[in-house]
């Protein structure tokens, strides 16, 4: 089970965030169904396809590159 922190936050679990396909960056929805909470994330497939053609080489492959690794 998942605690929310002070700052509202909550952590995913590996098994979670793998079978979600959730990665750093990823989009989701919280969508409610009766008394319950669906937790829908846009596949790494659709945010790629969100930012294609914003790269002077029209590819997205410069996304990760661009962004500066951290130790």
């Amino acid at each position: 089970m998942s605690k929310v922190t002070a700052n509202y936050q909550i952590m995913l679990p590996k098994r979670v965030r793998r079978d979600l396909g959730a990665v750093p960056g990823a989009e989701v929805d919280i969508v409610k169904d009766g008394k319950r909470f669906i937790l829908v994330v846009n596949s790494a497939e659709g945010i790629k396809r969100k930012w294609r053609g914003r790269y002077k080489n029209g590819s997205s492959e410069q996304l990760g590159k661009e962004i500066p690794q951290t130790a």
